[in-house]
């Protein structure tokens, strides 16, 4: 290896590493900064939230490896072209070509890698972080007591916060249904309140205030004109104490969940696959032989009604005049039950198709990103040679927009694949396909000694192009 290939090799790689652990700093904030509040002050171990950080780490590596190849690519060749180096070497022979070569061993490494930890070190650690998260929220349980949303881990009762702060909470609503089957008797409203809770503690104290209560009473005998009795009083302080034996401190690392899409490998993500299809085929099959046997599959002894399946006959002399009412109520009746269920059977078989969709989704994902990785590159380090511009300014603002109108289009293809819109292949694949001729055009381009004055070349062409036809 040539001092050049050296020089080149060791710049990319030092910027790389820089922007990487800026990156992940990043996209790890966006995460701490959603559950901070519930994290911090609740008695949690510092160990245990830097764990979770750590897991939360590895989930972002898919994004923060990309534009890390992409901002590396273009500061090192802008930098290369901004102090005449680039020309330098052209000059004495060396083409874009044969300045990309040493680079191109390190972009191998780093793709490979990067799917070694889609396949091997993401699905581990969205596995161990997940489950940790849910095992805070459980023995933590104003954890997941979120405002604006019912909070049903609780059991007993469903809980519904309009803001905390502390453990101070705002417009409280609970439901008290403690007694099976009988639905939401008893209602507690209040616009304020204090949540008393230490770790280890069988209880959890409520205390209300300025709050009103609504509770009903069944009776034993019902009648259709008898009125149901309640109870409805205003309290200026009360005070609920909730069981929480069952959330004892216990083992943090407890399996809660291992079956999720983002928790598998390749092999486990086919097999989970070809699984899903075939629950999704006997659930076909079951819908379609109950219809069928609902509607094709009447007997009847009476000879003169299966003489012919063709047979046209009149209601009215089949069924009495004092039944006909009766035989209308029960076929309308008939038909509602059917559509409903119908519509259930839809909504089913769409969760179904939505959750398939997704492994596939996770599936193609772990490839795809370490072909973005290649086709950035090929788009990064041209457009530095282009702009001839180094340091964090401009190539810092390009591979930024470069890299969201990547990530915009990964997300709405995505969006689009889970609902089965396009297939979940092209819904991952697609944005790398739109890339693809960007960066064999730019790669061509830089190649060919292009420069920012190519830029206004064409912009020139493009408005004397746009006058002309105006004219």
């Amino acid at each position: 290896m040539q001092r050049i290939d050296k020089y080149i090799l060791r710049s990319f790689l030092g910027i790389f590493l820089k922007t990487l652990g800026i990156s992940i700093f990043f996209l790890l904030m966006q995460m701490v900064w959603k559950y901070v509040d519930d994290l911090a002050g609740r008695g949690i171990e510092w160990f245990h939230i830097i764990k979770l950080m750590f897991f939360w780490s590895a989930s972002v590596l898919p994004m923060a490896v990309p534009i890390a190849v992409l901002f590396a690519g273009i500061m090192v060749f802008g930098d290369l072209s901004e102090s005449k180096e680039f020309a330098a070497a052209k000059s004495s022979g060396a083409s874009f070509y044969r300045l990309i070569r040493p680079i191109l061993l390190a972009l191998a490494l780093i793709s490979s890698g990067m799917f070694i930890v889609s396949n091997n070190l993401i699905p581990v650690a969205n596995f161990k972080g997940e489950n940790l998260l849910i095992n805070i929220a459980k023995q933590r349980p104003t954890f997941n007591l979120q405002p604006g949303i019912f909070y049903g881990g609780i059991d007993g009762y469903s809980i519904k916060i309009g803001g905390k702060s502390e453990n101070e909470i705002y417009d409280i609503i609970i439901y008290n249904h403690k007694e099976r089957g009988k639905g939401n008797h008893s209602l507690i409203t209040a616009p304020t309140g204090l949540i008393k809770y230490n770790e280890g503690n069988e209880w959890m104290e409520f205390i209300l205030f300025d709050g009103h209560s609504y509770q009903e009473y069944e009776l034993e005998s019902k009648r259709s004109d008898t009125r149901e009795p309640f109870l409805e009083s205003t309290f200026k302080k009360m005070l609920i104490r909730l069981d929480m034996g069952s959330y004892a401190m216990g083992d943090l690392y407890k399996v809660s969940r291992s079956d999720e899409y983002n928790m598998l490998n390749v092999s486990q993500l086919n097999i989970a696959i070809n699984d899903l299809y075939k629950k999704y085929r006997k659930r076909q099959n079951e819908v379609s032989n109950t219809m069928r046997n609902k509607f094709f599959g009447w007997k009847s002894n009476d000879s003169s009604l299966t003489s012919s399946p063709y047979e046209v006959f009149n209601v009215h002399d089949r069924v009495g005049q004092k039944y006909l009412f009766r035989a209308t109520n029960n076929s309308i009746h008939l038909a509602q039950s059917n559509r409903d269920f119908m519509n259930q059977v839809e909504n089913e078989f769409e969760w179904r198709r939505q959750i398939i969709a997704r492994h596939f989704i996770e599936f193609h994902k772990k490839f795809a990103v370490s072909v973005a990785c290649i086709l950035l590159f090929f788009i990064g380090a041209p457009l530095g040679a282009i702009i001839q511009k180094g340091g964090f300014g401009l190539p810092f603002v390009i591979s930024v927009l470069l890299f969201l109108f990547h990530y915009i289009l990964s997300i709405i293809f995505e969006k689009m694949g889970r609902e089965w819109l396009i297939s979940p292949f092209w819904a991952i694949w697609l944005p790398n396909i739109v890339l693809l001729p960007i960066s064999i055009w730019m790669t061509i381009w830089a190649a060919n000694d292009a420069s920012m004055n190519s830029f206004n070349r064409l912009r020139i062409k493009f408005f004397n192009l746009k006058r002309h036809l105006s004219e």
